[in-house]
């Protein structure tokens, strides 16, 4: 089983120490964690083309030419994500609006595949519902499965994370 990562946080620190914890217990799989901030990722500039759903031909970028080609190359997806503003992280959204394959069937990256969400912050269950509602309807558009979600309180400072290793467990046996 293949694994794909995708850290959306804009720093290191809590979601780096959350998607840790998660690539120790996905034992039989093969993981790869891509961390968003680390990779030139330009937004679509909203040209014709962009209008008309087509790939942007003004972006030529590291994740085009290094990462998009490599995205079907997973069975399971997990999007890591702290809480921003009740949303995902605008990296999140950047990353989306790239791979975003309605009327494309050669960009159905994750057609029949499983995505999860780990979502974490100070807000909290209201909050974390509002990504994890996201996430699902990404799965309708995208026409993959909806994997489970994980979340976990943690603050604007990075300290040690209590991890409810019962939710964890749970969330992991997704995947197997």
């Amino acid at each position: 089983m293949k694994t794909l990562i995708i850290n959306a946080s804009h720093r290191a620190g809590n979601t780096d120490k959350i998607t840790n914890k998660i690539k120790s217990l996905l034992k039989n799989h093969e993981v790869k964690e891509l961390m968003l901030r680390d990779i030139e990722m330009r937004y679509p500039d909203g040209c014709p083309e962009c209008a008309e759903g087509e790939v942007c031909p003004n972006i030529e970028d590291q994740f085009s030419k290094e990462i998009e080609p490599t995205l079907r190359d997973y069975d399971t997806y997990i999007l890591a994500t702290p809480t921003w503003s009740d949303n995902v992280t605008p990296l999140t959204l950047i990353f989306w609006n790239r791979i975003v394959s309605w009327c494309h069937e050669d960009r159905e990256y994750l057609k029949d595949k499983k995505l999860a969400v780990i979502t974490h912050g100070m807000a909290g269950k209201s909050s974390w519902d509002n990504v994890i509602n996201w996430v699902k309807s990404v799965c309708e558009w995208e026409q993959c499965k909806f994997a489970g979600s994980f979340t976990c309180k943690t603050s604007g400072e990075v300290k040690e994370i209590e991890f409810d290793e019962e939710k964890l467990k749970s969330f992991i046996e997704n995947f197997d």
